[in-house]
């Protein structure tokens, strides 16, 4: 497959914008370890913008290449720095990847032609493909007992340090994967993995509303008017079962910090979260841009992914996705080995097949999320590089808080169960 023009030389992409500024101000920036991307919007933006920048890209290998460089791995892995982590998974150097590979993600995350490339390429007769609706349900499979049941899954960034810690990951032998030289160098090196050793980037993207416009009078630009709409629309929202993304709403809504974990503040949220609970619809991660696409739900607090596909059809060009101006999260998911690998050589295989530009840009163009694979852009279509709804301009990128993982907060886990119990109970 050629590669898209996409006008690098003469104009800059959404991405591109005030990139060098950025730079040079997350150059001067010193924050902790644990609140890299939570610290600030300044250090969000930074990080974030400099991923997405276009231009130019460095020759890369092709997926036939890179398939043969994942079946010849060295075979050298470096000492883990937790004794948690596992160190099982590293084949042989001269191992074909297996017959079989098993996959946990989240629903409909992996473009359906790239998984029959890989299983054309590699031999994989079987490629099980099991989901989860969030990161808590996919911890709690792991911690269940799950452990060597998948190869790869694709958790947030914000969870990996726990899953290092618990001795749910293999740490990478990063000469099998050779495509990780296509990953934009503000991806590297971040909180949630300072060396590199454990995940490699995925997709990244927001939280935020999604409006049918022709149901919806009211304007719906900001948390505060989402929750002050919700009782006109009630049976008719739509909002994602994951809890690290619902409390964003309430908790900014407000002017906290969507990380807040103090008594007080979660008990105003707490409040803003069952006024709406009898207004939803459902909570529903995997299917929620088919009830915004058929009208039976008309708001949603949702992902862009499905919904930018609904805005670009005629039958439903009426669909809105904003980025509320009260802010939101962006969020980054991530490709891991899981532990004990049941096909270790197949999860090495897929990590780098999954990079390679050109696969890369179809994820993008399937998936409808920003990518952290800077080599993918001249393959990717400039429509989705200027969407500013996929790629957010700079003065929306300040207004973005990143996540610490606060999913064991106690208090939050009790207002979710309580929020889930009363969902359209009027």
């Amino acid at each position: 497959m050629s590669a898209r023009s996409n006008g690098h030389e003469e104009e800059q992409t959404v991405a591109d914008q005030d990139l060098d500024s950025y730079l040079r101000r997350i150059a001067q920036a010193k924050v902790n370890r644990r609140g890299f991307l939570a610290a600030s919007g300044l250090t969000a933006s930074a990080a974030f913008l400099a991923a997405c920048a276009g231009g130019s890209a460095s020759a890369s290998p092709s997926a036939a290449e890179s398939a043969a460089a994942s079946e010849a791995p060295s075979a050298a892995a470096s000492e883990a720095p937790s004794a948690a982590a596992s160190e099982g998974a590293s084949p042989s150097p001269a191992a074909a990847v297996e017959k079989e590979f098993f996959l946990y993600n989240w629903s409909s995350y992996v473009a359906p032609e790239n998984i029959e490339a890989f299983k054309k390429t590699f031999g994989v007769d079987k490629f099980t493909y099991d989901t989860y609706a969030s990161n808590e349900e996919m911890m709690a499979k792991l911690q269940g007992g799950a452990k060597g049941q998948w190869d790869v899954a694709a958790p947030t960034a914000e969870f990996v340090p726990a899953m290092v810690e618990q001795g749910f990951l293999t740490k990478l032998e990063k000469s099998w994967i050779p495509n990780l030289a296509n990953i934009g160098a503000a991806f590297k090196g971040l909180w949630w993995d300072p060396t590199d050793e454990y995940q490699v980037p995925k997709d990244w993207g927001t939280t935020g509303i999604t409006v049918r416009k022709k149901y919806v009078s009211e304007e719906v630009k900001t948390w505060k008017e989402f929750f002050d709409v919700a009782p006109k629309y009630s049976g008719k929202i739509v909002v994602v079962d994951s809890p690290g993304d619902v409390f964003v709403a309430p908790l900014k809504a407000l002017g906290y910090s969507l990380n807040s974990v103090d008594p007080g503040e979660l008990e105003q949220a707490r409040t803003l979260m069952m006024d709406l609970a009898p207004h939803v619809l459902a909570l529903d991660s995997d299917q929620y841009q088919e009830k915004i696409r058929t009208g039976e739900a008309v708001l949603g607090l949702t992902w862009t992914g499905g919904i930018l596909d609904l805005r670009d059809k005629p039958a439903t060009a009426d669909v809105v996705y904003e980025i509320p101006e009260d802010g939101t999260l962006f969020w980054m998911d991530t490709w891991v080995i899981l532990a004990d690998p049941p096909h270790p050589n197949g999860a090495y295989a897929f990590l780098n097949f999954i990079q390679d530009p050109q696969v890369a840009a179809k994820e993008t163009s399937a998936n409808l999320y920003a990518s952290a694979n800077d080599a993918s852009k001249p393959y990717t279509d400039p429509k989705l590089l200027n969407d500013p709804a996929l790629y957010p301009p700079a003065d929306v990128m300040t207004k973005l808080e990143g996540a610490k993982d606060v999913s064991t907060d106690p208090t939050r886990a009790a207002i979710w169960e309580e929020f889930k119990s009363k969902i359209g109970q009027h």
